[in-house]
């Protein structure tokens, strides 16, 4: 009997401990088990704002054209002067004028720029020391209306010249890449490809060249002549290569008489055509013209 009750108790003894050692294991291998690794959602994208910006340089003095500028994502709450698409178009900022230098990627703000009609806006336009000064011009004068802001011109003078054969016609151009500032009240080119012949061309030139024009008004009749935008005169090449259009106006150089349009009419200049006789007579002195004649 005693020895039936001893082997009970060694039974759950040894069951117990056993029990106990499995506890002791299970809790070994499931602290040091490598842990399945937790999967997070991805967290949202912070909404994004498009803004207007710059797309490249524009100095100070540029004419704003729509391919000049492009939204842009704005991570965060963009600053209250910023233009936001959603709020306002790009279209009212193009031929705005740049008030103060804006680098590529830089945002538009109503304080850097002016728009056309705003106090300011032809003196924002004007590049420093130049002048503006309005002629008047119609689709002759103005090759037929394709001449648009921003544009570069030769300023053209026509007049009536007396000399040694009487009163001739002559052309001489006056200026050369004179720049365009406006064509009536319109800044901007968004009518380009469509003419519209205007009848004032605002233009910027240096202050002399203010004073030329004032005279040229009072000599002939003035007309713009379109240069390229890729510069091909030839005094402006330096060893096969193109200089830099330079960005103010020059005193032109050359001119065309009438008598190089009509082979009947005789040269103008007195020395080639006439040959001049003095005839003194005791005091008195006299000047005799006489026609040239070929052999």
């Amino acid at each position: 009997m005693n020895l039936n009750i001893r082997s009970v108790i060694m039974v759950v003894v040894a069951l117990g401990m056993a029990g106990f050692t499995a506890f002791l294991a299970r809790g070994w291998l499931s602290s040091n088990a490598p842990k399945a690794p937790q999967i997070h959602a991805a967290a949202p994208a912070a909404p994004s704002t498009e803004v207007l910006v710059a797309k490249m340089n524009l100095p100070t003095g540029t004419i704003i054209q729509q391919d000049q500028l492009a939204w842009q994502a704005w991570p965060g709450k963009p600053a209250a002067s910023y233009v936001v698409k959603s709020q306002r178009s790009m279209d009212a900022y193009t031929g705005s004028v740049v008030r103060s230098n804006l680098a590529a990627g830089e945002p538009i703000t109503d304080i850097r720029v002016v728009k056309p009609g705003e106090q300011g806006f032809m003196a924002a336009v004007l590049t420093p020391n130049m002048r503006a000064i309005t002629v008047s011009i119609n689709a002759t004068s103005a090759v037929a209306g394709f001449i648009f802001p921003g544009d570069r011109v030769d300023l053209l003078l026509t007049h009536k010249v007396k000399t040694g054969t009487g009163r001739r016609s002559v052309s001489e151009t006056l200026l050369t890449n004179v720049r365009i500032l406006a064509i009536d009240q319109k800044t901007n080119d968004l009518a380009k490809g469509a003419a519209a012949p205007g009848h004032t061309a605002t233009i910027e030139v240096t202050p002399k060249d203010v004073e030329k024009i004032n005279v040229a008004r009072q000599l002939g009749g003035l007309s713009l002549s379109l240069r390229p935008l890729q510069n091909t005169d030839q005094s402006l090449v330096a060893d096969g290569a193109p200089v830099v259009q330079d960005p103010k106006p020059r005193t032109g150089t050359t001119h065309t008489w009438d008598s190089e349009v009509s082979r009947l009419l005789p040269s103008p200049d007195p020395s080639g055509s006439t040959q001049t006789v003095k005839l003194s007579r005791g005091d008195k002195t006299a000047s005799y013209n006489f026609r040239r004649t070929g052999k």
